[in-house]
């Protein structure tokens, strides 16, 4: 990107809005990974839950640190 055109995104604004949505992603992808697992609730093991769980709070993990990366 030309900085010098489009200037420099603030730092404030990557954590304030990407931060929340990481932390939603991961803390929901484990509870469905928990929860396909069979460790919590009492419902029977679901397969498609234990697909996506994991794939969730993976890209939880990856925007966290986008956002939370230092600058170079």
């Amino acid at each position: 990107m030309d900085e010098s055109r489009y200037g420099k995104a603030p730092r404030s604004r990557g954590i304030v809005l990407g931060l929340p949505p990481a932390l939603f992603l991961m803390f929901l992808g484990g509870y469905w990974t928990l929860l396909s697992w069979g460790v919590v609730g009492d419902e029977a093991p679901s397969r498609s839950l234990g697909a996506v769980g994991p794939i969730l709070g993976g890209l939880g993990v990856a925007l966290a640190w986008v956002c939370l990366r230092p600058r170079r």
